[in-house]
């Protein structure tokens, strides 16, 4: 008997989850620029460092000169995951971005198994810090949905949502948001640096 949850309609989500771990677990802690090239599309858009570029080339290279000052840089996981359609977005833990343990999040929209836009936050709002977009209306707003498939597959759970603020490349903000019966009860909030 086959006990993997069957298809509850979140198919794209849970597949677009597990290519954003494969890219980071695999491929960038392996140092495998090929997958990157491979789970990327030729003209991916980046905003990364508070610079925006186009074409996966570049962000490879990009990504390379961010190994060389900080060559022990380790994904350590991806908490929380949200996904809706073509959308996914996590808080990226690591090590080695600096004397300490540290958060970023990134924002990707995935189209046919590639990744075709990406946004990272480097820093990490301190609580009380006032975030400078938060007047602006989201250009991007992610909703995990209820769905079993993705709990159990990739760890998206319900109540989880992303907003993405800003206007200019380099001043955006990221606002993870977790929900229950209502009520706002966790926040994490970024900025692209």
């Amino acid at each position: 008997m086959d006990r993997r949850p069957q298809g509850d309609g979140y198919e794209l989500e849970r597949d677009n989850c597990i290519q954003f771990l494969l890219v980071d677990f695999l491929g960038w802690n392996n140092r495998r620029w090929d997958m990157h090239e491979h789970y990327h599309s030729s003209d991916v858009y980046v905003e990364m460092m508070g610079v925006a570029t186009t074409g996966v080339e570049k962000h490879i290279a990009d990504m390379q000169n961010v190994i060389k000052e900080y060559p022990g840089m380790l994904i350590l996981r991806h908490t929380p995951p949200v996904a809706e359609g073509e959308w996914t977005a996590s808080v990226v833990h690591q090590v080695g971005f600096g004397p300490d343990a540290t958060a970023t999040a990134a924002v990707h929209r995935h189209r046919e198994g590639q990744m075709v836009e990406e946004y990272w936050f480097s820093r990490e709002l301190s609580e009380g810090e006032p975030d400078p977009y938060a007047h602006e209306e989201p250009f991007i707003t992610i909703t995990s949905p209820d769905s079993h498939l993705l709990q159990v597959a990739v760890d998206v759970r319900p109540g989880w949502s992303v907003a993405v603020r800003g206007s200019e490349v380099g001043k955006r903000s990221a606002t993870f948001t977790r929900q229950e019966d209502g009520k706002v009860v966790e926040q994490l909030r970024f900025l692209a640096t």
